[in-house]
Parts: C-alpha cells; sequence; structure tokens
C-alpha cells in the first residue's frame, strides 16, 4: 500500500499567527540541576520536588510504588540508594519516546523537573554493572487548561484505532468528491471544445471549487496533484514549462490568453491527471495524523496562496477559493467532532461562529454579485477577511494539540 503523499511549498510569512498553548508545547522541560548527597537533599529539596514525585532507585528496583499523577510540570527527586552509578529514563511505553533522563550517582539525589502531557509512563533505571530494571507503568491523567480561544480543554491522546473512524469517512468523502470532479471536468472540455469561452470560464470554476473543497486532500497526492493544481511558481522555467499543467493552465488559457483551442488541450490533459487520481487514491495509505494536521493547514494555505494572489492566473476567483477551503475545514471537522467535543466541549461552537463570519467576508468582497480579485478589494473588506481568518486559524491551531496520535500512523 502507497503512503498518502504530502508535498508542501515553502512557507511565506505572509501573516503569522502566534498560538501559544503552554502546557502542551512540549514534554520535556528539564534536566539534571544538580546531584548533592542524599540525606542534604532530602531536607532542602522538600518544597521544590512535587508530591510523590520521590522516585527510588536500588540494585534490584526502579521507582517502587511510583503511582499515577495528573498532568502539567512535575519535579521529581531521585534518590540512587546504590554504590553505582548509571541512568535513569522516563519513557512513553506506547511510542517507546524517552520523554526525561537523568544521570544517577551511588547515593545522592538528582531532582528533575518534567512537564508531563496525559498517558502511560514508565521509568528504565540502567546502573553500571547491573542489568536494567523497568518500572510498573503509570498513568498521567489529563488536567484541565483553562482560558483557550475555545474554552476549557483537556489533553488526552488519541490512538490510531480511535481516529479510524474519521479516516474511512475522509476517504469516502473524497472518493465521491473526485467522481464530481470527473463530471465536472468532463463539462468543462465539452465547452471549450465547442469554443464557448463564457460557458467554459463558468465550467472550469464549478470543476475548481470542487477541488478546493476536497480540503484535507490538495497537497497531499504528491506530485500528482501538483500536476492538477500546481502553480507555475515552483518550476524553473514558470508559465512556459512543459510541466505547468492543471487547472491553474486552463485558467490563463481562458482569462490571461482567451485561448479556448490552448484550453481543450489543457483540459484533456486536466482530466487523466483526475482519472489517474480516482485510481490511485484508493491504494494510498492515510496517516492517523493526517486529518488533525489539515484542519489547520486547508486555510493555512489559503492565507499563503490565495489572499496573497500568488495562485490568481486571471479569473480573480482566489476569494471564491478562500470559501471552497472553508467548506473544506467544515468537512473535516465535522469528521473530527466527536473526539474534539470530548477534548473540548465548546471547540466546535467556537470555530463554527468564527468560520460563519469568515464566510460572511468573503462573501461581503464580492461586487454586483460577481467574485472580485484580491488586489481589487476594497481595504476594509479585505480587513474583514484577514482579521476572520486570522482568528479561525488561532483556533484550528489547536486541533493537532487536542488530537495528538499516538502508535501506529497508518
Amino acid at each position: 500500500m502507497r503512503r498518502f503523499l504530502r508535498y508542501r511549498r515553502a512557507r511565506v510569512p505572509a501573516l503569522v499567527v502566534a498560538i501559544v498553548v503552554v502546557t502542551t508545547v512540549a514534554l520535556v522541560v528539564g534536566a539534571v540541576a544538580r546531584s548533592t548527597p542524599a540525606p542534604a537533599l532530602a531536607k532542602t529539596a522538600a518544597s521544590t520536588v512535587s508530591p510523590s514525585g520521590h522516585i527510588d532507585v536500588t540494585a534490584t528496583s526502579c521507582a517502587p510504588g511510583w503511582s499515577s499523577r495528573t498532568a502539567g510540570r512535575t519535579v521529581f527527586g531521585i534518590d540512587d540508594r546504590t554504590d553505582r552509578s548509571g541512568m535513569i529514563y522516563l519513557f512513553d511505553p506506547f511510542t517507546g519516546v524517552t520523554v526525561a533522563r537523568a544521570a544517577l550517582r551511588p547515593h545522592a539525589t538528582v531532582t528533575l523537573p518534567v512537564r508531563l502531557k496525559a498517558g502511560p509512563y514508565r521509568w528504565n533505571c540502567a546502573l553500571k554493572g547491573l542489568a536494567v530494571v523497568t518500572s510498573a507503568e503509570a498513568t498521567v491523567n489529563p488536567a484541565p487548561i483553562l482560558g483557550g480561544p475555545a474554552g476549557p480543554m483537556i489533553m488526552v491522546q488519541v490512538t490510531s484505532q480511535q481516529m479510524a473512524p474519521a479516516i474511512a469517512s475522509y476517504r469516502a468523502y473524497v472518493t465521491q468528491e473526485l467522481a464530481l470532479e470527473v463530471t465536472q471536468v468532463q463539462l468543462l472540455q465539452s465547452a471549450v471544445a465547442t469554443g464557448q469561452l463564457a460557458a467554459a470560464r463558468a465550467a472550469w470554476l464549478t470543476a475548481h471549487l470542487t477541488w478546493q473543497r476536497i480540503g484535507g486532500a490538495y497537497d497531499a497526492f504528491g506530485y500528482l496533484g501538483l500536476d492538477i493544481d500546481g502553480s507555475a511558481d515552483r518550476l524553473q522555467d514558470g508559465v512556459t514549462s512543459p510541466l505547468f499543467t492543471g487547472f491553474l493552465k486552463v485558467e490563463m488559457d481562458l482569462w490571461q490568453d482567451d485561448d479556448v483551442s490552448a484550453a481543450a488541450g489543457d483540459t484533456t490533459t486536466l482530466l487523466g491527471y483526475v482519472h489517474q487520481l480516482i485510481v490511485q487514491f484508493p491504494r494510498e495509505s492515510i496517516p492517523a495524523t493526517e486529518l488533525p494536521l489539515r484542519a489547520h493547514e486547508i486555510l493555512e494555505d489559503a492565507l499563503r496562496d490565495e489572499l496573497s494572489a500568488d495562485d490568481d492566473y486571471g479569473s480573480g476567483t482566489d476569494m471564491a477559493s478562500v470559501e471552497a477551503d472553508v467548506d473544506g475545514t467544515r468537512e473535516i471537522l465535522s469528521l473530527l467532532a466527536p473526539l474534539l467535543s470530548a477534548r473540548a466541549p465548546e471547540f466546535m461552537a467556537t470555530v463554527t461562529t468564527q468560520l460563519d463570519t469568515l464566510d460572511a467576508a468573503l462573501a461581503a468582497t464580492r461586487s454586483g454579485g460577481q467574485w472580485v480579485a484580491v488586489t481589487q478589494v476594497p481595504l476594509a473588506e479585505r480587513e474583514q477577511v484577514d482579521g476572520a481568518i486570522g482568528n479561525v486559524l488561532e483556533t484550528l491551531a489547536l486541533v493537532p494539540e487536542l488530537l495528538h496520535v499516538v502508535g501506529s500512523t497508518t
């Protein structure tokens, strides 16, 4: 089975949205502070070591009696009660990832500050000359986080099995949209074949917006996706390159060049690529991490490529593309809603309101019912769009944090 391909163009910092979720950014915040004789530290460290944060290491045991705690910052006081030096490791037994480590000295105590996420953990004690000993497993329970842009949240890891229903629904959605895409590109092909420029332009916009609504998939079909909707700026020869194909090439034919004959050949090429994708997609393996990432990246890409007018090859319909991107974002969020609501009860209501605001701002940029090129939108209306997309991106950036996937990603 093929891995779900992802291609990323270099990010252009048109707008920086700062997202700070202090308690979820990193697994590890500290390391060894210092080692001192155990009796002395036992007295001085009492005010700095977290409750239940004392860990004992003996020749035959590693962290005996260590137990569950709440996610957040913990300072462990680790007592090496042997005459041997070595290392102690805190790790996630599900993924094997080491979270923190400390050097041990004979009959000394070391303090180890760590910021823990919710999930299972074990300790490994490796003393020189002795077999490695592993502790029992203990679970770190989620702690509520207040004051986020979408209300109270708890961070609970998601398994690939829990993500599987959303991925299956997403696969069905993309399959359905690709079948519609073929029909719409065929209508575009018929319009250009008869030389009807106005009809061809309308058919192009209809088909292109369907592609945008696939949302979670664009830039995720690898080079075939670029053949379908890649811009010329990635190519050495730009718009003159024979590798410049797909929707944007047809757009240039129909609007910049008014060349229906050229559009006919380029539409045939486009249709061929869409057919290839329909054949290829069922064989693609979609990582469990894909949907949480794409929930944010769809509109992030829209901000970079469409609201900058980088993807406008004459039609002036980038605002319509952003509107379709909003539809694609809503679709992915609907698939993730059960998982998101269990972790952030107010999230879906908040993000839905923000997406509604963005939709309204986009609609307000139309003039006489027609879409206006990004560069021609009045400043006041453009500022409304920029503010709305910035707000929703801040909220959507929480999705990968709320739905941190552990385990297999296929």
